[in-house]
């Protein structure tokens, strides 16, 4: 199947403009629920991060998901 115009091969993730420091083990725990389950929500209050740590998440198991 082509690529859509204007789509990055590796998928259609936003890039990382910075660093990601830090909650090592908060990915880990993460992914192994990530493997375990077809969805998994992440809940917290506003500004911790939330949509960051699951952006770093979606980057590092891009590979396992060809069809995104």
């Amino acid at each position: 199947m082509a690529t859509p115009s204007g789509w990055r091969r590796e998928g259609n993730l936003p890039a990382e403009l910075t660093s990601f420091v830090g909650r090592t083990r908060l990915l880990a725990n993460l992914k192994r629920h990530l493997a375990e389950s077809r969805l998994v929500t992440v809940t917290g209050i506003g500004g911790v991060g939330k949509s960051r740590t699951v952006l770093r998440l979606a980057h590092q198991v891009r590979t396992q998901y060809p069809d995104g």
